[in-house]
């Protein structure tokens, strides 16, 4: 099933991200990872995982209202069906921000809609460096809709999360229809003394049926 091998990459990805944050220190540690190296690095990681049971599969970058010089979204095609990948960074986390990404989403329904089949899969992948401003206290709780139970860490490295008012899977359904089958988030940076998770870089997850 589809669903089934994108989740299992985007578990994989998280591996993925923990090597590419550590060749590119301090860029990565200082900005957080580039939208195309976001997309580039879940798209290789889904095609070599769909190769590998067999499937033909092959990507290719589109284009949103927006032009890039390096692609930042990606159309991968298989037997098993389609899989749209959406990246989005998380600047400072506004509201603004925010609604940034669906703006995004909703010119890939716009530009995309005679291509985009109901079963096919949307994958959104967003990361942040969070600080003490309160829209980005809130980001995990605006993505996933609940605080981490482990929020005492946080707080020990300085990040204290805050709960907001709004959350993704609201804003996903009211402006793009849309709801999400799968959340999560990571932390791919290790602290070098510690070896524990930062928590102020955050990657954020969500995969949408189309």
């Amino acid at each position: 099933m589809l669903l089934d091998v994108v989740v299992h990459s985007l578990n994989q990805f998280e591996g993925d991200c923990l090597t590419l944050c550590a060749h590119h220190y301090p860029a990565v540690h200082n900005k957080g990872m580039t939208e195309h190296h976001l997309a580039l690095a879940f798209v290789k990681r889904l095609v070599a995982n769909q190769t590998g049971a067999s499937q033909h599969c092959e990507y290719a970058p589109i284009e949103l209202n927006k032009r890039s010089e390096a692609p930042q979204h990606y159309r991968v095609s298989s037997s098993q069906g389609t899989v749209w990948v959406i990246t989005h960074h998380f600047v400072n986390a506004s509201p603004s921000s925010r609604e940034r990404l669906l703006e995004k989403i909703q010119e890939w329904q716009s530009e995309y809609r005679f291509a985009i089949q109901p079963h096919d899969l949307l994958v959104l992948i967003a990361d942040h460096w969070m600080n003490r401003n309160i829209f980005s206290r809130e980001i995990i709780h605006w993505w996933t809709h609940q605080l981490p139970e482990d929020r005492d860490l946080y707080a020990q490295q300085g990040v204290k999360l805050a709960e907001s008012p709004s959350y993704l899977r609201q804003r996903l359904l009211a402006r793009n229809q849309l709801t999400p089958r799968y959340i999560l988030y990571s932390h791919p940076i290790k602290r070098a003394k510690y070896g524990d998770s930062l928590k102020k870089y955050v990657q954020l997850y969500a995969i949408v049926q189309s």
